[in-house]
């Protein structure tokens, strides 16, 4: 028992001795880190030295007193860039994970750290804080010192927001405009302090915009000596010259190239078979192209009726509405093979009776036998090898399948017996056809079979049928491919990411027009831009990229870029590549998002959106007064065009209470319409300045046979009560001022506002990811049109169906998710051969759905027709 209490004694006690011990190390260790802090070079000191400590010390130079002491004397009255600060924070970061290693251990055995190191630790967890505070008094005295040159070095004081923005020294500086706020007179104050306040040379100052006129504009007002505003396809080019000592020529008209292109293309055989393929059976159930009372009218407007649309005419040249895309292919192979034929004509003899209307088959085929006319009937029959019909069929007729299944089959059992009552002759396809054999095929031998004489087409013949030369249709074509090949140049893609990402999504269309269509066209446009010496201005700035990346040719201090949210992914990586050096250059760029309306010349908004994902860290400036309209104008734009959520928050406001700008929208209806223009022009004082405005160019399709034009350069101008007013479309617009805006037709049709013409597929591989919201683009175009004004914006919109942007406005409670669905002939009169079609589709089977979305109408409108035809 006693030597148990003996060994209990000596394990206390050496555990006792143990834990004075590892105190009096930790109390040395904590002494000696006091100190080590204590002696801890200045960060100025360090990097003088190249950031060697170890010379510091030898040099006996000066020893940092605290964090914050050294934070103030290293950046004394100068901001603090995120590099640098992180720069800062990486300095201290051994001594911090020294320390913070430490202090726990240090409280396990109750010793309490010195304050050298509490102080040390606390102030490098608020480095970040006190940093912002440093720079937030640079910025303030850099303000109260220059206030002079800011009230005077424009014609006009800047506003405290443009002020700020132009001070900033961050690396990254994105400036968030917005509509009438100045941005040009922020990029001419910043410039103008760079060169005057900041000492920059000009010449080390590279200054972007996206236009030639724009790039003109900021360097004449800014009149400096070796300074010179550039658009990306100038920069790129000159230096391309320079650098090479051989500047590219430009093709200026690719449009006639890919003209040339396509034509010399068609005689190929397979690609002019391939172009029939496209329309025939991969064609989207595309809009078709009402025709036009003049030629006027044809120059000027363009509009869409939505309709099942077979490829080719009938045997009299008439267009033929199908029911069904199988039928639509069965049009184009009777034609195909030169057989003469009419699309549901009445039977040769009267078959109705209590139960059935008079039929209508499918097909009537007309040929010659022996010198005697005879009339052949085609009947395609909705059904699989089963005979049973697809499981739509039943939906919203609240039937079993059984009972539609029956209610078809009788159908086809009425229909033969029609024909051997009266000894006419029927064949037959069904859809089972189209999925077992080649349809073609199939219709050829059933023809042959029956006596009747084939004259089959050539690909030339049949592709003059489809899509004939000079046609809008083929012109409509061609610019798809052209707007496919420039958007897959500026997104820096190859055709063979394109092919792999439609493979992977099991896109067979889009793989097929990439494959057949797009691909021979780019691979012609490349070897004839390379044959003929030439680049195009995409071209430009991919070669000028590479350059840049590989010699580095040119350094600048800073580079500022204009109108930003139309920024490329071809042209960021130009900006990337240009700002390369040690150290890189600053980059100030100004844009509004609000504004970003131009993806299909492959502007990417989420490069404005997420600038600090791209460039880096980034400071955010907003430059929020505007300088052109007044309330209530501010207020119901911004509200407008915040309901999309993926645009940046920003506080508008005019830059004075008394100025007052109207938004006024005016119903008319087609009758009175360019009166109703007349009279608001007439209003309108003599030596005020008017734009009339549309979302088309064929919006002033009216006003066009009112009214006499004349046009003066670029510019087109109605001649209206005695006074020039100009028409422009609203991209068009952008950047432009009035005191008076007209904006023309504002109503819910395919080319309305918004739009509801559908993109072709293939192009969301090349097209730049949208935002979700509802017409997001379509949104900010709106919101363009509508700020261009200074004292009022009348919005015209057809009483009988207006945008659903206008009811936003004025019945905000009628708006639902439905009112943004695209129903292209949601305000076309109901005729008689669309109540035609409409009872044909319900009398199959078909959904309300599936027949909205191939009438074009919403499914209440479906519903409502359907209940008046019946009743």
């Amino acid at each position: 028992m006693f030597l148990l209490f003996v060994i209990g004694g000596c394990v206390i006690i050496i555990a006792i001795i143990v834990v004075i011990v590892k105190r009096l190390r930790l109390t040395k260790q904590s002494e000696q880190l006091s100190a080590k802090i204590g002696r801890i070079p200045s960060y100025e000191s360090a990097i003088t030295n190249d950031g060697r400590k170890e010379a510091v010390y030898a040099h006996n130079e000066r020893f940092s007193v605290d964090i914050i002491t050294d934070l103030e004397t290293s950046f004394a009255a100068r901001y603090i860039t995120f590099a640098q600060e992180k720069e800062f924070t990486c300095y201290y970061a051994d001594y911090y994970q020294e320390a913070n290693a430490l202090v726990p251990q240090l409280k396990k055995f109750s010793i309490e750290p010195s304050d050298v190191i509490v102080k040390f630790l606390h102030d490098f967890d608020n480095i970040g804080k006190l940093v912002r505070l440093h720079n937030q008094q640079v910025i303030q005295n850099s303000l109260d010192r220059h206030k002079l040159f800011f009230d005077h070095c424009l014609k006009y004081p800047l506003d405290e927001q443009q002020r700020r923005s132009i001070v900033s020294e961050e690396d990254n500086c994105l400036v968030v405009s917005s509509a009438g706020s100045g941005k040009t007179s922020s990029i001419v104050g910043k410039v103008k302090y760079l060169i005057e306040i900041k000492k920059v040379d000009p010449t080390r100052i590279l200054l972007i915009s996206y236009t030639n006129k724009a790039a003109a504009e900021l360097t004449e007002r800014m009149g400096i000596e070796g300074l010179r505003g550039y658009t990306f396809h100038k920069l790129a080019l000159d230096l391309i010259g320079q650098q090479t000592g051989n500047k590219p020529s430009i093709c200026d008209n690719t449009d006639a190239l890919f003209v040339k292109i396509y034509r010399d293309l068609l005689a190929d055989s397979r690609f002019r078979k391939h172009a029939v393929e496209y329309f025939v059976d991969y064609q989207a159930n595309e809009a078709d192209w009402e025709k036009r009372k003049n030629e006027r009218r044809q120059q000027l407007s363009e509009q869409k009726d939505v309709r099942l649309k077979a490829m080719v005419p009938d045997m009299d040249g008439k267009q033929i509405y199908v029911r069904s895309e199988q039928e639509q292919k069965i049009c184009f192979v009777l034609s195909s093979l030169g057989v003469q034929f009419r699309y549901e004509e009445p039977y040769e003899h009267p078959v109705a009776d209590a139960m059935h209307s008079q039929y209508r088959p499918d097909f009537s085929i007309y040929f010659e036998r022996d010198g005697k006319p005879q009339r052949l009937y085609l009947e395609h029959f909705g059904v699989d090898e089963h005979g049973f019909v697809p499981a739509w069929f039943a939906k919203d007729r609240n039937i079993s399948y059984e009972e539609a299944n029956q209610k078809y089959n009788d159908g086809i059992t009425w229909k033969r017996a029609a024909h051997e009552k009266f000894g006419t002759r029927l064949i037959t396809t069904s859809s089972v056809d189209f999925y077992r054999s080649d349809i073609r095929e199939t219709l050829k031998q059933l023809l042959l079979d029956a006596g009747v004489p084939l004259q089959e087409r050539t690909d030339t013949e049949l592709y003059s049928m489809v899509l004939p030369e000079g046609s809008k249709q083929e012109k409509a074509f061609i610019r798809l491919i052209a707007t496919f090949v420039t958007l897959l140049k500026s997104s820096c893609r190859s055709l063979k990411d394109v092919l792999k990402q439609t493979d992977e999504a099991n896109d067979r269309r889009s793989e097929f027009v990439v494959k057949n269509i797009f691909r021979p066209v780019y691979e012609r446009y490349a070897e004839a831009l390379r044959s003929g010496g030439q680049i195009d201005f995409t071209d430009a700035i991919l070669q000028a990229t590479e350059l840049c990346r590989a010699t580095h040719p040119v350094s600048y201090e800073y580079i500022i870029v204009d109108e930003f949210q139309d920024i490329s992914v071809d042209r960021y990586n130009f900006l990337k590549a240009l700002r390369e050096g040690n150290p890189p250059a600053k980059l100030y760029c100004v844009g509004d998002d609000w504004q970003s309306i131009y993806r299909f010349s492959g502007s990417d908004m989420a490069l404005f959106n997420n600038f600090a994902a791209f460039f880096g860290p980034t400071e955010i400036n907003k430059i929020e007064t505007t300088y052109r309209f007044g309330e209530p104008l501010v207020g119901l734009s911004a509200r407008f065009i915040q309901r999309n959520t993926a645009q940046i928050k920003k506080n508008i406001r005019p830059f004075s209470e008394q100025r007052k700008t109207e938004l006024s929208f005016q119903a008319y209806d087609r009758n009175s319409y360019c009166n109703v223009i007349g009279q608001l022009i007439a209003s309108i004082p003599s030596d005020k300045s008017v734009f009339l405005l549309g979302r088309y160019s064929f919006d002033d399709y009216y006003l066009s046979f009112m009214y006499k034009s004349v046009k003066e350069g670029n510019r087109f101008y109605y001649i209206i009560g005695g006074r020039k007013v100009e028409f422009l479309t609203v991209h068009k617009s952008k950047g432009l001022e009035a005191d008076y805006v007209i904006l023309l037709q504002c109503n819910k049709d395919t080319y309305g506002f918004p739009s509801l013409v559908s993109d072709d597929p293939s192009l969301q591989y090349v097209l730049t990811a949208s935002d979700h919201f509802p017409y997001g683009e379509e949104r900010r175009l709106f919101y363009v049109a509508i700020t261009r004004a200074k004292v009022k914006t009348w919005v015209l919109y057809d009483a009988r169906f207006p945008s659903v942007f206008v009811d936003e406005f004025l019945r905000p409670e009628k708006v639902t998710v439905e009112s943004y669905t695209k129903h292209p002939n949601a305000n076309k009169r109901w005729t008689r051969r669309a109540d035609q079609f409409l009872l044909t589709l319900h009398r199959e089977g078909k959904s309300i759905r599936y027949i909205a979305e191939k009438m074009g109408r919403s499914q209440a409108s479906i519903v409502m027709r359907l209940g008046k035809l019946e009743s």
